[in-house]
C-alpha cells in the first residue's frame, strides 16, 4: 500500500467537520476520498488550515504550519499550485483540480507548474479545455467526474408533479440577479402562480428581508410585489432539508458562471429527477442532456420558453424526471476512489527532486 499526502489550504476544516457543519464540495470531496483511500488500506495524511494534529477515520489529519514528511510514494495538492513543493521529495506528484483550470494558466503560476509538471485529476471536459495545450502533461489526462452521494442516489419516480416551483440552489453571486431578471420578464408573467425558490450558502437569516439586503446586487431593483412575493430566499438550509426542496421543485433554473467547474447541485439535482433548464457555460452542458433531462439555452428567451413548459407540461415534466432518474445516476464514492487511486498510482515518477522553488 502506499503512503499518500493531501495538501489543501482551501479553508480551515478538518475530518470531523463533514458530520459537524455544512462544507464546500471541495473541503467534502477531500475528506472523503482521503477516508475512502484509508479504508484500502493506505497510509493517508491531510494538512489542512488547522490547528491538531490527530488521526480521524483512519485518516491523520495534520496543520499546514506543521512539517511534512520528507518524502512519500503520492503527494497530492489541491488546486494550489503554491503547494507544488510542500512535500520536498515526492515520488509522484499529483495536482487534484476541483475549480476551474484556467486559474492555473495565471502568469505566476505557469512557472512553477512546468518546473514540477505535476500529475493533473480533473473531473469535467471543460477543465480538459482550459487546461490544454498550455499546461503540462504526461500521457492522457485523467478525468473522472465526482461522485453523486448516497443520499441523492436511486429515488424512484414521483407519483405526481410537484406544484408549479423552480429552483435555484447555489452562491446567489452566480448570476441570480440576471436568472431573477428573466424570471420577472419572461416566466412569472405566463405562470403566475408558480414560485421560484432560492436556496444556497450565504448570510441572511430566518426572517430576514432578501429584497431589502439584495436588490441592487444579487438581486435585480425595481422589482413588483408580485415578483417580491415569487421569490422565495431561504437561510442556508441543513442538507436533508435541500434534497426535500429540490425533490419538491419541477425544475432548476442555473444560468452557471465561468468558474463552474463541476456544478454539483446541477448534479445531485439531476440524481433526484429534477429536470434543469440551463445555459450552456464552462462545464454546466456535461451535467443536463439537452432535451432529455432538460434543456440548454443561451438566449433568455428561450431559456424562459423552456421552463416555463417544464413548470406547465405534465408530460414533458413527466419525460424528462424520469429520463433523469434513469440516466443520471453518476458514480459511487467506492466507484469513484478505485478510478483515483489508479490514476495516482500511475501517474510518472517525479523528476524534479530538488528543484528551486
Amino acid at each position: 500500500m502506499a503512503s499518500i499526502i493531501f495538501a489543501d489550504m482551501t479553508g480551515r476544516y478538518d475530518g470531523r467537520d463533514l458530520e459537524a457543519r455544512p462544507m464546500g464540495a471541495t473541503e467534502a470531496n477531500v475528506i472523503l476520498c482521503a477516508r475512502e483511500l484509508a479504508r484500502l488500506g493506505h497510509d493517508v495524511t491531510v494538512h489542512t488550515n488547522g490547528d491538531e494534529d490527530f488521526l480521524h477515520e483512519g485518516v491523520r489529519w495534520r496543520p499546514l504550519s506543521a512539517t511534512p514528511a520528507e518524502t512519500c510514494d503520492v503527494f497530492i495538492v489541491v488546486q494550489q499550485v503554491s503547494l507544488l513543493d510542500y512535500v520536498p521529495r515526492p515520488k509522484r506528484r499529483v495536482i487534484w483540480v476541483l475549480w476551474g483550470a484556467n486559474q492555473l494558466r495565471h502568469y505566476k503560476k505557469l512557472g512553477r507548474m512546468w518546473r514540477y509538471k505535476p500529475t493533473p485529476i480533473l473531473m469535467s471536459q471543460s477543465q480538459v479545455r482550459d487546461y490544454w495545450p498550455v499546461l503540462p502533461r504526461r500521457g492522457e489526462l485523467s478525468v473522472i467526474h465526482l461522485p453523486l452521494p448516497q443520499d441523492v442516489r436511486g429515488q424512484p419516480p414521483l407519483a405526481e408533479p410537484p406544484p408549479r416551483r423552480a429552483i435555484f440552489a447555489s452562491n446567489p453571486q452566480r448570476n441570480l440577479r440576471a436568472l431573477v431578471q428573466i424570471w420577472a420578464d419572461q416566466i412569472l408573467p405566463h405562470v403566475p402562480d408558480s414560485k421560484l425558490d432560492v436556496y444556497g450558502v450565504h448570510r441572511l437569516t430566518e426572517g430576514q428581508d432578501a429584497w431589502a439586503e439584495w436588490a441592487g446586487t444579487v438581486l435585480p431593483p425595481g422589482m413588483s410585489e408580485a415578483v417580491k412575493a415569487s421569490v422565495v430566499v431561504h437561510p442556508s438550509a441543513p442538507r436533508a432539508s435541500l434534497i426535500e426542496a429540490m425533490r419538491g421543485a419541477r425544475v432548476m433554473l442555473y444560468l452557471g458562471h465561468k468558474c463552474e467547474a463541476f456544478c454539483m447541485s446541477l448534479a445531485e439535482a439531476q440524481a433526484l429527477g429534477v429536470p434543469a433548464v440551463i445555459a450552456p457555460v464552462s462545464a454546466l452542458p456535461e451535467r443536463v442532456i439537452d432535451g432529455v433531462t432538460g434543456f440548454h439555452h443561451a438566449d433568455p428567451g428561450g431559456f424562459a420558453r423552456a421552463a416555463v413548459r417544464l413548470l406547465t407540461d405534465d408530460a414533458l415534466w413527466r419525460s424528462q424526471h424520469e429520463a433523469a432518474l434513469k440516466l443520471q445516476q453518476g458514480i459511487t464514492l467506492a466507484e469513484y476512489v478505485r478510478r483515483f487511486e489508479a490514476a495516482i498510482l500511475d501517474a510518472p515518477l517525479d523528476r524534479s527532486h530538488g528543484a528551486a522553488a
